[in-house]
């Protein structure tokens, strides 16, 4: 992977997904509807789009089920045996660090506030988001019974209709802000899935060893490729994912209206979502502890030396659980817990 430069780094917020957009581009706004229809054809890898899709629709769905019949099987079990380990926890930090983690990235926080859907149903939100992981790291994610593609590909075309209606708004300044979901901010979401999420998981106190850390990150190196990432985007080491997040966060990240708006709306949710949980009470400095000082206070998070005394027995909790106890996790006990949670929503 190439030196980020800013000069550098400035070139891929101008790149976008044109493959993605194409199919948008010809099915929006007339064939919307027939576009959905589509989508609701298929429902695992092994599907074919339906007789009548248009060719942008084959050149999209062809590109990313090409691409995936490449990856290294041993490559994708290591990533997915992580997940497996860490799936309760890795779940528990989507929510409470990674989203906000991506909020605190201005421009990229503007464009989650257009949508509005977000700032209206953050339960909505975390579950949709939920899913989406769950359904990539299952161990059949990638065989012809799973729905890994499915998934990217539903995802990949809702980046794309993001930006159409962006830029329909015209109200967007690319030349101040770049094009909206460009490369650049493609690539700090996806670390917030794999490199921020192993952060996450030390401050919890897991010992993660180098060697497995770089395993979840390259299998979602594999998964921000599907999505439409450029490979010179992908760190080909635990450093260079490190050195490429650093740049990404120094270049964007800061207080922004749109960051606190979102943050306060995943925050009071949060307050109702964990009642009667060991974190009632305890949201904003577990959200604190995972954060840091730093970003906490760019999304408008501000703890009290009371709060932090109040916390800091819990967080003693989680080093004394990580350190004396193999707590056995995996993906089916935190899948059937996600399923719980989505029927409570409904």
């Amino acid at each position: 992977m190439e030196l980020h430069t800013g000069t550098w780094l400035d070139a891929f917020r101008e790149l976008q997904d044109p493959l993605a957009d194409r199919v948008i581009a010809k099915y929006f706004p007339a064939h919307k509807d027939l576009l959905q229809s589509h989508l609701a054809s298929l429902g695992h890898n092994e599907d074919a789009l339906p007789e009548g899709a248009f060719d942008e629709l084959h050149a999209l769905y062809l590109n990313i089920t090409s691409t995936a019949s490449k990856f290294d099987e041993e490559e994708l079990l290591k990533g997915q045996d992580f997940f497996n380990v860490y799936a309760s926890d890795i779940m528990l930090l989507l929510g409470f660090l990674s989203l906000p983690y991506c909020y605190t990235a201005a421009y990229g926080a503007e464009v989650l506030v257009k949508s509005k859907r977000i700032l209206d149903d953050p339960a909505r939100r975390l579950m949709d988001t939920a899913g989406f992981v769950f359904d990539v790291t299952n161990k059949k994610a990638f065989k012809p019974e799973g729905n890994a593609l499915i998934s990217i590909l539903n995802v990949r075309l809702l980046h794309s209709v993001t930006r159409w209606y962006i830029s329909q708004s015209g109200d967007w300044n690319d030349s101040e802000k770049g094009k909206p979901i460009n490369q650049e901010d493609m690539a700090g979401t996806n670390l917030s899935f794999s490199l921020i999420a192993i952060r996450g998981l030390r401050k919890l106190g897991r010992f993660i060893e180098p060697r497995l850390a770089y395993d979840y990150i390259n299998y979602w190196n594999k998964i921000g490729l599907l999505l439409g990432l450029d490979p010179r985007l992908l760190p080909d080491s635990n450093k260079d994912a490190f050195q490429l997040e650093k740049d990404i966060r120094t270049r964007h990240f800061r207080t922004s209206e749109a960051g606190v708006l979102l943050t306060d709306s995943l925050y009071r949710y949060y307050e109702k979502a964990v009642i009667d949980s060991p974190l009632e009470g305890l949201t904003k400095p577990f959200m604190i502890h995972l954060l840091g000082d730093k970003v906490a206070r760019q999304l408008g998070l501000e703890v009290s030396n009371y709060d932090r005394l109040v916390f800091k027995p819990y967080q003693l909790f989680l080093n004394f659980r990580n350190y004396f106890f193999d707590t056995q996790d995996s993906y089916a006990k935190a899948y059937a817990r996600f399923k719980e949670n989505s029927l409570d929503e409904t």
